[in-house]
């Protein structure tokens, strides 16, 4: 009788239980953690959908000078607030392709108001792909190629203009990469520091804890507007764009890692107490290495999601100060600073297209919400799959 070993037995074993399954004869394949939150981040329908509206967004405000028929500083005086062009295709019933009818402005005397007189003797046709105002394609690449564009001296309002005759639709574009992406920076300069301050506060505790704790709970405390307005009101005059821009981004990020703080704290608190941290505290490792290699991949996660949905937050910032006037000025276009022509009830009852910028803003703090919302369920392992 021949005698096997051990190691033989334990072959067959392991074999034998990885054929015996549920019907199958075959064990399910092992899934890893990442396949694990990409599949739930798959099943939240408004997480993916918020993706879809961000990645739309963020891909127009790339492409603004191509997409957008004119500069965010170009205008028609002749033209206030324009309403959106009328898209035609049949003209005297023949069909021609996408076209419009300008216009001039007459004063009516018997009622004491401009009215709009339409040449519609004239069709000005919309051109796809054609030369129009030149620019700079990333800063950089030369070019005068628009999306669609009309024949001057028409002008195509897609969405409307406002009080100079500037194009809506084309600032939108240009603004959204300063409400878009204000709120990203900001995170950037926040977070670290948010992160730094309070893992220090919560890691080191003592003193160290208590003094910075009493710094964070004083801008805390500080109404966040109020502390936004007079921040704000001391930016120097004959600032450009570009700095104005910048130090609002600083302002912000000011205001915002004191939240993120307490919270880092609180989170370090917790962890530094976990059994694998005090093993590495008694072997003798470093604080910093305890800090970057134990406790900080623990809220990598949490940290993702936190900062995804903080953007919102910042986005709405910036949009409060341009709407007061002390954000971002003209010429130069935000969200926010459009929507100052909205706050006359007269001019807006009369103009509603004005209120679009304001559509942009809700649909963006939305769609990072949604977005927001999918990944802490992704990252929750106690979401089913």
């Amino acid at each position: 009788m021949t005698t096997r070993s051990l190691d033989a037995d334990f072959v067959d074993s392991v074999s034998n239980s990885q054929s015996v399954t549920s019907g199958t004869g075959t064990l399910p394949p092992i899934v890893s953690t990442k396949q694990k939150i990409l599949k739930r981040f798959l099943r939240h329908k408004l997480a993916i959908f918020g993706l879809s509206i961000l990645a739309v967004m963020y891909l127009s405000i790339l492409f603004a000078e191509f997409l957008a028929p004119y500069g965010q500083a170009s205008a028609e005086r002749s033209k206030p607030y324009a309403p959106p062009s009328k898209i035609h295709f049949f003209h005297k019933g023949h069909f021609t392709g996408p076209f419009i009818y300008d216009y001039k402005e007459s004063f009516d005397q018997q009622t004491l108001t401009n009215k709009k007189v339409y040449d519609k003797q004239t069709p000005i046709p919309i051109r796809f792909f054609s030369r129009g105002e030149p620019y700079k394609l990333f800063g950089l690449i030369p070019a005068d190629i628009h999306f669609f564009s009309v024949e001057a001296p028409g002008r195509l309002y897609l969405w409307g203009g406002d009080l100079q005759g500037r194009d809506v639709f084309s600032r939108i574009l240009y603004g959204g990469r300063i409400s878009l992406t204000i709120g990203i920076i900001a995170i950037m300069i926040s977070y670290p520091i948010g992160l730094l301050m309070g893992g220090i506060s919560g890691y080191f505790g003592g003193w160290v804890d208590t003094v910075i704790m009493r710094v964070v709970e004083a801008i805390i405390t500080f109404p966040s507007l109020y502390l936004l307005l007079t921040l704000s009101a001391t930016l120097p005059q004959g600032l450009t764009s570009f700095q104005r821009y910048f130090l609002i981004t600083i302002i912000l990020s000011f205001i915002g890692w004191a939240g993120q703080a307490r919270i880092y704290r609180g989170q370090v608190l917790s962890l530094k107490q976990m059994e694998y941290v005090e093993a590495a505290r008694a072997m003798g490792a470093p604080h910093l290495q305890i800090i970057t290699k134990h406790i900080l991949p623990q809220m990598s996660s949490w940290i993702i999601v936190s900062a995804t949905i903080s953007i919102p937050a910042y986005t709405l910032g910036e949009a409060a100060l341009s709407f007061l006037s002390l954000g971002i000025q003209d010429p130069q276009s935000s969200w926010g600073l459009m929507l100052q022509e909205a706050r006359n009830i007269s001019v807006l009852q009369t103009k509603p297209w004005l209120l679009i910028p304001g559509f942009a803003i809700v649909m963006s703090v939305f769609a990072f919400s949604f977005f927001g919302d999918g990944l802490r369920d992704a990252f929750d392992a106690k979401k089913k799959i």
